[in-house]
């Protein structure tokens, strides 16, 4: 499985102190996605790889 997304998602949550809750909250994700896309433990289709990727991308962090 490709881990690129979950990395992404793991250096995005470092950068803004957000928790899975938050992010899930906030892109419309369940947590329990969040969580798996992470620990390698859920596939992904590209669409939702695509809204994860927007909703990052759409949302910097402050240091940004």
């Amino acid at each position: 499985m490709d881990t690129k997304l979950a990395a992404l998602i793991i250096d995005y949550q470092k950068k803004t102190d957000k928790n899975d809750a938050q992010m899930a909250f906030e892109s419309h994700f369940s947590v329990e996605k969040i969580h798996d896309i992470k620990a390698g433990k859920s596939a992904y289709t590209p669409d939702e790889e695509k809204r994860l990727v927007q909703y990052i991308n759409d949302h910097p962090s402050s240091s940004n």
